[in-house]
């Protein structure tokens, strides 16, 4: 037990000195702003897809029903609407309600409704569905159901709001990946100059029969070291960052659902920090394979 806890505090040792030695202000803080950047795409991300779901919640199919319907035939097309895979909930809007809201929307101009004479507005049902994806399939069926004059969904609007999320989603996924290769190589360059600093050592150590994981070791824990300095001082940024800018922007735009809770935002930037930790371990074992193979 204290041979191996020797051979620990021998690594963490040989890992700090190392990363003292080597690490610059350039490459630490060419790092941290590359997980920085990261960090501000998924803030982004999690603010649409926030909003995104906000909207998809209030998207609704409205459908309007032929004129002069009987109110058994109303009855069993509303049936036959609630019946229809992927329909959660289906709202009876009557004539003489359908009005009342309208008169609402328009506002002092409601008296314009009095010049019609009589309601001009059909029969209509609010539906609402378990998936905003099918709400188009969904709508098609409906509309070719007996007595439905009309289906209206906000065809564009719906298909706009889901293509722009898939674009962000998959715009966030290869800012990633090209981030991932940015810190892998700012330390990967850090556990180089320690490689070649030590290069002697190690030839030595190899001689006397060290393991190539025994040698590997402390270059794993310079990598976590790294990448902790640089992950930490990024996270550390980005939630004041938008702490202050959530300040600014609430009063502004209290229309927009933005995250406001500090929960998500602290569970974003610990995910950063446990991701440049990874990434620094996985950048340290790499090049000390590559070294070690030669």
């Amino acid at each position: 037990m204290r041979v191996r806890l020797a051979t620990l505090r021998y690594f963490l040792v040989e890992g700090w000195k190392s990363a003292k030695r080597n690490v610059s202000l350039v490459s630490l803080g060419t790092m941290a702003v590359s997980i920085f950047v990261l960090g501000v795409f998924g803030l982004t991300l999690m603010n649409l897809n926030n909003v995104n779901n906000q909207l998809r919640s209030g998207i609704e199919i409205r459908v309007y029903v032929e004129d002069g319907i009987e109110d058994q035939n109303l009855k069993a097309l509303r049936q036959q609407i609630e019946n229809t895979d992927g329909v959660d909930k289906v709202i009876h809007i009557s004539k003489d309600e359908g009005l009342d809201r309208l008169a609402k929307q328009l506002g002092e101009k409601a008296g314009l409704i009095d010049i019609l004479g009589e309601n001009p507005l059909p029969d209509a049902f609010d539906v609402k569905v378990l998936n905003a994806d099918l709400t188009s399939d969904i709508a098609s069926k409906i509309s070719d159901l007996p007595y439905v004059a009309g289906v209206n969904f906000g065809q564009e609007f719906t298909e706009k709001l889901l293509k722009t999320t898939r674009f962000v989603t998959i715009g966030a996924v290869g800012l990633a990946v090209i981030l991932f290769g940015a810190v892998t190589f700012v330390v990967g360059n850090t556990i180089r100059l320690s490689l070649a600093y030590r290069a002697k050592e190690i030839e030595i150590m190899k001689l006397v029969g060290a393991t190539d994981w025994f040698i590997t070791w402390p270059f794993l824990i310079e990598g976590m070291i790294v990448g902790f300095m640089g992950s930490f001082v990024s996270g550390v940024c980005l939630y004041i960052g938008y702490r202050i800018c959530i300040g600014r922007l609430g009063p502004v735009v209290p229309f927009i659902p933005i995250i406001s809770e500090a929960g998500p935002v602290i569970k974003l930037c610990t995910g950063l920090v446990i991701l440049g930790v990874l990434m620094g371990v996985f950048a340290g074992g790499l090049c000390t394979k590559k070294y070690l193979e030669i």
